[in-house]
């Protein structure tokens, strides 16, 4: 263990300092930029398997020891029998962005003087991964994964100073993900806790090609697009919606090509010992504690305030994965089926009504060389991203096409979805909401630890009778359309 300890030590210093690094006590691969963050279950690099078979040496919450039944030799320290490894990674992203919408100038009243956005910010974050992984001396492993991320509060201003140093107040740290595991060779893996489920553990960006830049319109950089004209990006995958509430996974192991997985996650409520606040879609004015059955109770199942309705309940996911080569061209496929039940709420006021979950998911690639294309499909009974349909209104489907290609220390890739769904709630039976997007994106691995990334975005969103920029019914803003252009420093370790 100490030796291990060493190593980690040794690791840091290198980082620091710029000595020559030293990881699991060999040379890292040359890889190429950008890959998954989490990978599936591989055998050794020259198998295929549909994606490309190297990731990053620095991985994130999820990493290659955490993510399948057998741990992956992929560049990162695997603990050896009796040992531990702690690790410390994180990532800081620094982006200059240019945006333009349809909701970047606004008139509250048609009398009134218009508030208007700039084009041009600057966009970025802190993100932080302390885990740790070990192999018990029976040959069990376990370990622990946590995910902290910067929080952003909104800009005020002042009358005394126009500096920032009263807004950064508001941006504060908050645990993302957070899970325990247990794993056996030939028993398959237990993931508990807040982290992805089947959807975000087999898809993992790979079949919605969220791996080119900061992962398309599920990226990191649109946060200064107004949130009426920002897309929904309805693939769950790698997503808050999917991930955070907290669950239990089951991924079997790889037999002749396939496995399976399966999670079930109680309600949508995130790793918590009780609550302290309301829900988030609780009218309720002031925090509380769950004192007695209501909205702020994370189990709840039913409720008199309208918004709970809108809380899913006995989450469950289910899917087999295939991974295999034809020839020289690598196979990377998957189908899944999600179920849920709902909280309901009475008396039946307008807006409190939902259906349970009840979708299918799945996707699948061709790799040949350093080029992968191929798509993901879903449909059934959902709404946005991982939100219930409301009831009375039309199911959603979504499609996604991509490519992506990588060579050396460049990958590039592209990627266009039309999801069509509901929408607001405010019309059903009157109109449905289609979204359209493209993705461009390239990642240039200028040393290791450091990426330049680029990227460029263009949607739009249509909902007949829906007013985008007020969230109310009206003929007004029923389309709207966005752009950016955007490019990125990123700096891992």
């Amino acid at each position: 263990m100490k030796k291990r300890y060493l190593v980690s030590a040794t690791a840091l210093a290198t980082l620091l300092f710029g000595a020559d690094p030293v990881f699991a006590q060999t040379t890292p691969p040359t890889i190429p930029p950008m890959l998954p963050q989490t990978m599936p279950q591989t055998l050794p690099p020259t198998y295929m398997e549909g994606v490309p078979t190297l990731p990053m040496t620095i991985q994130a919450a999820n990493n290659a020891n955490n993510t399948a039944p057998a741990e992956q030799p992929n560049g990162i320290a695997n603990p050896t029998p009796g040992s531990v490894v702690v690790h410390l990674n994180a990532r800081v992203l620094f982006a200059p962005v240019a945006e333009w919408s349809s909701l970047d100038t606004f008139k509250a009243t048609p009398t009134s003087a218009a508030a208007k956005l700039s084009h041009f910010a600057n966009v970025g974050y802190v993100r932080i991964y302390p885990g740790v992984d070990a192999v018990a001396a029976n040959g069990l492993r376990y370990g622990a994964s946590v995910e902290i991320r910067q929080n952003f509060g909104p800009v005020a201003g002042s009358t005394t100073t126009s500096g920032g140093s009263a807004n950064s107040f508001s941006s504060t740290l908050f645990v993302r993900r957070s899970f325990v595991y247990v794993a056996a060779d030939q028993a398959g893996i237990v993931r508990m806790g807040q982290g992805d489920g089947i959807i975000g553990l087999f898809d993992n960006g790979i079949t919605t090609f969220q791996n080119f830049d900061t992962g398309g319109w599920d990226g990191d950089l649109q946060g200064t697009i107004p949130g009426n004209a920002n897309l929904s990006f309805p693939f769950p995958a790698l997503q808050g919606a999917e991930y955070t509430n907290s669950k239990i996974v089951y991924i079997s192991p790889q037999f002749a090509g396939v496995d399976f997985g399966v999670a079930y996650a109680p309600n949508s409520g995130p790793q918590d010992d009780g609550a302290t606040i309301n829900s988030l879609t609780s009218t309720a004015p002031t925090l509380t504690g769950c004192s007695a059955a209501g909205s702020g109770c994370p189990t709840l199942t039913s409720s008199t305030i309208a918004l709970d309705g809108s809380r899913f309940t006995n989450l469950i996911e289910a899917g087999l994965r295939y991974r295999g080569n034809v020839g020289p061209v690598g196979i990377y496929a998957f189908g899944i089926y999600n179920t849920s039940g709902h909280v309901n709420v009475s008396p039946a006021v307008a807006g409190s009504q939902f259906n349970g979950l009840n979708f299918g998911d799945g996707g699948m690639v061709l790799t040949y060389g350093g080029l992968t294309v191929g798509g993901h499909v879903m449909a059934g009974d959902f709404n946005g991203v991982l939100a219930l349909q409301p009831k009375g209104g039309v199911a959603a489907n979504a499609w996604l096409l991509g490519a992506q290609y990588a060579a050396g220390p460049l990958t590039a890739g592209a990627s266009y979805y039309v999801y069509q769904s509901q929408g607001s709630p405010l019309t059903v039976g009157i109109a449905q909401r289609v979204e359209r997007g493209l993705a461009l994106g390239a990642t240039y691995n200028l040393a290791p630890g450091l990426q330049l990334i680029g990227s460029y975005l263009y949607g739009t969103r249509h909902q007949g009778d829906f007013n985008f920029a007020t969230g109310a019914v009206g003929p007004a803003n029923n389309n709207v359309q966005s752009e950016l252009l955007s490019a990125a420093l990123l700096v891992k370790w």
